[in-house]
């Protein structure tokens, strides 16, 4: 079974060929100029709302800034052109470039801030720009504004139009095209990972930092683009046209085109422009209409137009597909899986680590070595430290002292993603699959790619396999979990067990040399469990080393080759299986009640 989910490039292609004659031939066969205005306004605009929907609808970042944006692209060309007499090209690309770098330094201070503060914190930006627009009258004129701007027109008094609708569709069509190919390549898994949950993207080896400051410069120059472009439309700007109502616009035709969809920005920015023209008489409440349109989408059509469009589309023709089938039982077949980097020596070693929050100490002076080839598990009662020293392992804690070596390398100070890179993958307690993603494109997730974007975009853009031995790398693991069928699925589609399942299957396309498995039975019934040890199994006899974190004593007992066990964070037995239920602290201090009785507990666990 194939699961295809990229267009023909020779269609795609056709339809970006049809949409530069469209561009061509409109202002040739429109004379009303003011409707060639609408459609250079239309153009512009998209290419700013384009970049917002690449900031909040793929990467979940709420800016309330873009105003700023683009009246920094607007102002730093037009003064460089009215005042320093710089060339048209070069002024753009100066003002677009300055857009970009408030872009990047407002995202680098965005790291910190997410959801509502982040909202706020552009919001102020914004206000920040608008203010200095207005005050600082020796730059920017204040509201008398920038005079004598040139125009795009190539010195045409009778063509200027046209030729500037030219420019703008040619820079609009490259935009576009740039966000198609990010809808459909690893830019968006990444992000949309990044989005839902940033500690699972960490693991996979996504750099959240970057990815969130690169998306929020890209969305910059976006809106720095439609800048630049106003400024030489008009010949002249003031404070006026960069309020809060312009970020309000923005966004409005970003949610009612539909969120991450690639031509939601340009349908929605047409039909914002459109209620634009009809309430233009209504300015003193525009803000009122532009606020119950924004929540009417959002409660009515949360999708947008491309959504209102594909749920018309399947009420009046139907699905277009079958639906992922449902299983009715786990995989019964072996599976087959790639052998993990040679190493000499321990895979893992971690030495007299220690972790406080204030002053508890999570964990207090625990080493342990995992050989290759080797599951090592570290249990203990609730609270003992597991979870904390797992997180250290894995990077998303940093632990206040010790050493963590990963084949020989010591990795205490790298982040995450490098660990990631380095060999270490990981699985969560608390499912951390991406839910809009399918099962194939989570497990694409964990697979390492070392084509430059350059190529990517080529391959993409000319070629029908793009990505496919990603995608058949991806579908035979599947395959081997006798998941295949359910590659085009939604985790929230699939039984808890195949979900397990899936995520363990992100973690193996990495190819790692250390597998950290947080309690991967917990929810599942014996024959799940079952299934689970039989592909930890498979796993470690490829060579892969895994830490495995498990409350079942019974799951522990049968598949563990040695034993950790931690109490409020001490180490405080370490061996074999049948070395570990035997030793008394850990009778007391793990099971309690009286030795014998849980002693025998133990014993029967094995």
């Amino acid at each position: 079974m194939s699961v295809e989910t990229h267009n023909s490039p020779w269609l795609r292609n056709g339809a970006y060929a049809a949409m530069a004659v469209a561009i061509a031939v409109f202002p040739l066969l429109i004379s009303n100029t003011f409707h060639i205005h609408l459609a250079q306004t239309l153009l512009y605009t998209t290419i700013a709302v384009i970049g917002l929907n690449l900031l909040l609808g793929l990467s979940g970042q709420m800016s309330m800034g873009q105003a700023g944006f683009y009246a920094i692209g607007a102002y730093g060309s037009a003064l460089l052109t009215a005042k320093l007499d710089w060339p048209i090209a070069a002024a753009m690309i100066a003002g677009i470039a300055l857009a970009g770098v408030a872009g990047c330094l407002v995202g680098l201070v965005a790291l910190r801030t997410r959801g509502l503060y982040l909202a706020m914190a552009t919001l102020a930006f914004g206000f920040m720009v608008e203010i200095a627009t207005q005050r600082w009258v020796d730059l920017t004129g204040g509201t008398m504004g920038v005079y004598g701007i040139p125009g795009l027109d190539f010195g045409s008094s009778t063509m200027g139009k046209t030729y500037y609708l030219w420019v703008v569709g040619a820079v609009y069509l490259a935009v576009q095209i740039a966000s198609d190919y990010v809808m459909n390549s690893r830019i968006r898994r990444n992000l949309l990972a990044l989005k839902e949950n940033e500690s699972a993207a960490r693991t996979a080896g996504i750099n959240v930092p970057a990815w969130r400051t690169v998306v929020f410069a890209v969305s910059s120059l976006a809106a720095g683009t439609a800048g630049a472009f106003f400024t030489h439309q008009n010949a002249y700007i003031n404070s006026d046209a960069f309020t809060l109502n312009l970020t309000l616009t923005m966004l409005i035709a970003t949610v009612i085109g539909g969120l991450g969809t690639s031509y939601g920005p340009l349908i929605g920015t047409l039909i914002t422009l459109m209620i634009a023209e009809l309430i233009a008489s209504l300015y003193d409440v525009s803000f009122m209409i532009n606020g119950f349109i924004l929540l009417t989408v959002l409660l009515l059509f949360p999708q947008g137009a491309i959504g209102l469009v594909q749920q018309a589309g399947k009420f009046l023709f139907g699905r277009t597909g079958a639906g992922p089938e449902t299983p009715t039982a786990m995989p019964d077949r072996p599976v087959a899986l790639p052998a993990a980097p040679p190493s000499n020596g321990p895979t893992l070693v971690v030495e007299n680590l220690t972790k406080r929050y204030g002053g508890v100490v999570a964990v207090r002076d625990v080493s342990l070595s995992i050989e290759r080839g080797t599951v090592h598990a570290l249990i203990g009662p609730n609270g003992a430290g597991k979870s904390t020293l797992i997180n250290c392992v894995s990077g998303l804690y940093r632990a206040d002292s010790g050493c963590i070596l990963l084949n020989g390398r010591d990795v205490t100070g790298l982040p995450a993603h490098a660990r990631a890179h380095m060999g270490l993958a990981r699985t969560f307690q608390n499912l951390q699959l991406v839910s809009s993603l399918t099962v194939m494109e989570n497990v694409q997730l964990g697979i390492r790619s070392n084509r430059s974007i350059v190529g990517d975009f080529s391959s993409w853009l000319l070629s029908s396999s793009f990505e496919a031995e990603e995608r058949a790398r991806a579908l035979a693991l599947l395959q081997q979990f006798g998941m295949a069928h359910l590659a085009a699925a939604r985790p929230e589609d699939l039984p808890y067990g195949h979900r397990k399942l899936a995520e363990l299957a992100r973690a193996i396309a990495e190819e790692p040399a250390v597998m950290l498995l947080d309690e991967p039975v917990a929810g599942l019934n014996d024959r799940e469990a079952q299934e689970i040890a039989d592909v930890i199994r498979r796993i470690r006899d490829s060579g892969t080393s895994i830490l495995l974190v498990e409350h079942n004593m019974e799951f522990v007992m049968k598949l563990a080759d040695r034993v950790t066990v931690l109490d409020y964070g001490e180490r405080i037995a370490q061996g074999a299986p049948e070395q570990v239920q035997k030793d008394p602290r850990v009778v007391e201090a793990y099971l309690g009640g009286s030795l014998e009785q849980s002693a025998g507990k133990l014993e029967a666990a094995s």
